[in-house]
């Protein structure tokens, strides 16, 4: 470990165990930077997240306003969290502290919502501990932001290859990852910066019919299996797929609102 890591790990004990003598521990972190700087110590030690996430997830209430502050960036909570539910023992720890602490559910339950949990349990481990409604929503509002983004890029490139027959997407023929066939169609490092899979963890999927005059871009959702329903407009459950086509969801979870999705 290094000087500055071990600096930074007393500087964190100092602020989440001893809020007394610390003014307040929200104000750690209120600033940006120092925020940042915490997050990447923790990030890039196993033990330090390991004994750092029972103390977030515990008493006393002043903590939720420190939680808030470190974990308000999406994705530094995102990589913090899946790391840390990548041990064993962050995940025992967590279903400990939400089964016994209703502080510590609302924390989980901030965290499903955000979506920042992800694969990190499946739906049926998330509705057993009673937060299966955050876990899919978060989940579910995750992945069509990140369908509409991809969505874009073919947009775009469509728009620039229009012909009087209307746009023309990167021609896919067969069902597969976006990996194995469209990221070869679009021009070099077009994706690099998106995530080409859904919440879950499982690729997107994209396909066209063989003129490129239509496209789809696929979640399986939390069942991770292809319903082959068409396209059906809003649905009722978390099993069913989310999908993209032409510039807009034509099948999505009814409970969200498809033009709130940014």
């Amino acid at each position: 470990m290094t000087r500055r890591q071990l600096a930074l790990g007393a500087l964190i004990a100092a602020a989440l165990v001893l809020p007394a003598c610390f003014k307040k521990p929200a104000a750690l972190v209120a600033d940006d930077a120092k925020r940042k700087e915490i997050i990447e110590a923790l990030v890039s030690n196993p033990a330090m997240r390991a004994e750092v996430l029972d103390r977030l997830i515990g008493p006393p209430g002043d903590r939720v306003a420190t939680i808030d502050r470190i974990l308000k960036d999406e994705s530094a909570a995102g990589d913090l969290v899946a790391r840390i539910m990548e041990q064993d023992r962050g995940k025992a720890i967590v279903a400990s502290k939400v089964a016994a602490d209703p502080a510590a559910k609302t924390f989980i339950r901030m965290l499903m919502l955000t979506g920042v949990m992800g694969e990190s349990m499946t739906q049926q481990q998330a509705t057993a501990l009673g937060l299966g409604e955050p876990y899919a929503f978060g989940n579910q509002n995750k992945t069509m932001r990140d369908l509409k983004k991809v969505g874009a890029v073919i947009d775009a490139y469509a728009k620039a290859h229009r012909s009087e027959e209307g746009p023309r997407y990167p021609v896919c023929f067969a069902f597969n990852n976006l990996d194995k066939c469209l990221t070869e169609k679009l021009p070099a490092g077009s994706l690099k910066d998106y995530r080409l899979s859904d919440a879950w963890g499982t690729p997107f999927q994209y396909h066209t019919d063989k003129e490129g005059k239509e496209y789809i871009l696929v979640s399986y959702a939390s069942d991770g299996q292809y319903d082959d329903l068409g396209k059906v407009g809003p649905t009722e459950s978390p099993n069913c797929d989310i999908v993209f086509s032409n510039g807009d969801f034509v099948q999505w979870p009814g409970w969200i609102r498809k033009n709130d999705i940014r």
